[in-house]
C-alpha cells in the first residue's frame, strides 16, 4: 500500500465513521423512544416476563447502558435469578456513577434542558421518566419484603436504585474454605449522593476574646455562609464569608488623615476558607479538624468621598465623573484552627458544631493606635444542605 492509498483510506474512514456513529445514535434514540412506553406499561402491570425481550431490543440498538442494566437487575431480583454477574457488570462499567449523575441532574430545575443537551449521556431516557419512579418504588418494596432473601450485593444495589442511604461499599464476599478460595472485596458502589455533592453551609455562632486586657471586641454574634466540598474525600475544602456583628465592643483610637480620632466598628467581615482532614466517618457522624486562612475587614464607621474624573470608553462614549463614597476599613490577616463535628439527619442533610481558635491582629495596622486582643474563640452551629 502506497502513501496515496493510505491517505485515501484515512479520508474514507474520517468521512464514514462520524456518519455511522450519528446514524447509530439516531437509531438508538428512535428505538428507545418506541420501547419506553411498552416498558412502562409492562412494569406497571407487573408483566415481568415481557420486560427482558424489550430490554434486549434496546440493547441491540444501543448496546448495554446504565438504564438497561438497572432494570434488568431489578427484574432478575424479582424473579429470584442469580444476579451476581449482572451486578458486577453494572459496577465494573461504573454505571453506579452514571446513575448518581442522572439523579443529580433530575433534581435540578432545568432538568429538561439538561436532558435535551445531553441525551446520549442519559441513554435517551428523559430525566424524571415514569420508569425511574417505578424502579425506585419496586426497589423499596423488595427491600421491605419478607418474601425475598437478598444477598448483600442485592441489598446494596437496591438501596442505590431506591436512592436511600447505604454503606460505602458492598461487604466482602465470603471465602469458600473447602476450595481454599481467596477472599475478594466486592467493588465499591458510589451511591451516597448527599455526601458526594457540593454542600451549602449557613452558620450562626458566637465569637469571644480569649483572656487579655485589651478586649476591644467582646462576645458577639457571627453569621456565615460557606461552600463545602464533597464529604466522600479525606480532604475537605470550604470557601465563603462570615460577618460578625460588633454590638459588644469599645471605641478604637485610629489615625485618620493624620488626626487621632475615636471610631467604633459595627461589623467585621471574614473572607477566606478552610482546609480540613476527615479523621472519622461512620456515615452517622463525621469529625473534621481544619486550618483557617482569610482576611478580616473591620468597619470603622468612617465614610469618605473620592472624586473621579470623567472619561471616554473605547467606543467613544463619555461617562461623567463625580464623588463616590467608600468605607474606611481595618484589614488584617485571619488565621485559625477548628474542629467540626457533623451529624446526619433523617433527611440525609447534616447538622454540625464547630469549635474554633482565631488569631486576628487588628492592631497590626499602623493606623490603629491602641492594642487590641488578637486571640478569639468561637462556637458555631451550622447546617450542610
Amino acid at each position: 500500500m502506497n502513501i496515496r492509498q493510505l491517505a485515501l483510506m484515512i479520508l474514507i474512514i474520517i468521512g464514514v465513521l462520524p456518519t455511522k456513529l450519528l446514524h447509530a445514535q439516531e437509531n438508538c434514540d428512535r428505538h428507545t423512544a418506541e420501547i419506553l412506553p411498552l416498558l412502562t406499561k409492562t412494569l406497571n402491570n407487573n408483566d415481568f416476563d415481557k420486560i427482558d425481550p424489550l430490554l434486549n431490543s434496546i440493547q441491540a440498538s444501543c448496546g448495554t447502558n446504565e438504564f438497561v442494566q438497572r432494570l434488568r437487575i431489578l427484574i432478575y431480583i424479582i424473579e429470584k435469578k442469580n444476579t451476581s454477574t449482572e451486578i458486577k457488570h453494572y459496577v465494573d462499567n461504573q454505571f453506579d456513577k452514571n446513575f448518581l449523575q442522572r439523579l443529580d441532574a433530575a433534581d435540578q430545575d432545568d432538568f429538561s434542558t439538561q436532558y435535551e443537551q445531553h441525551k446520549e449521556k442519559y441513554n435517551f431516557v428523559p430525566l424524571r421518566h415514569p420508569l425511574d419512579g417505578l424502579i425506585k418504588v419496586r426497589a423499596k418494596a423488595l427491600l421491605a419484603s419478607d418474601s425475598y432473601t437478598l444477598t448483600d450485593q442485592e441489598k446494596t444495589i437496591l438501596e442505590l436504585f431506591s436512592d436511600t442511604e447505604v454503606a460505602n461499599a458492598v461487604q466482602d464476599q465470603q471465602a469458600n474454605e473447602q476450595d481454599n478460595q481467596q477472599r475478594f472485596p466486592a467493588p465499591k458502589v458510589y451511591r451516597d449522593r448527599q455526601k458526594a455533592k457540593l454542600g451549602y453551609v449557613p452558620s450562626i455562632g458566637v465569637v469571644t476574646p480569649l483572656g487579655g486586657a485589651n478586649k476591644i471586641f467582646g462576645t458577639n454574634i457571627n453569621f456565615g455562609f460557606m461552600l463545602m466540598s464533597s464529604l466522600e474525600r479525606k480532604f475537605i475544602f470550604e470557601g465563603g464569608f462570615k460577618v460578625r456583628i460588633n454590638s459588644n465592643d469599645r471605641n478604637i483610637d485610629y489615625n485618620y488623615e493624620g488626626s487621632n480620632v475615636s471610631v467604633n466598628s459595627s461589623a467585621t467581615a471574614f473572607m477566606g476558607g478552610t482546609v480540613g482532614y476527615k479523621v472519622f466517618d461512620n456515615d452517622k457522624f463525621i469529625l473534621i479538624p481544619k486550618g483557617i486562612l482569610g482576611i478580616d475587614i473591620t468597619d470603622t464607621g468612617i465614610t469618605e468621598s473620592a472624586y473621579s474624573s470623567g472619561y471616554y470608553d473605547p467606543d467613544g462614549y463619555y461617562y461623567d465623573g463625580g464623588y463616590t463614597d467608600r468605607m474606611v476599613t481595618i484589614n488584617n490577616v485571619h488565621l485559625g484552627l477548628g474542629l467540626a463535628s457533623l451529624f446526619r439527619m433523617k433527611n440525609q442533610k447534616y447538622i454540625g458544631f464547630e469549635l474554633g481558635y482565631h488569631y486576628t491582629p487588628y492592631d497590626a495596622s499602623s493606623k490603629v493606635l491602641i492594642p487590641i486582643q488578637a486571640n478569639y474563640g468561637s462556637l458555631e452551629l451550622f447546617f450542610r444542605f
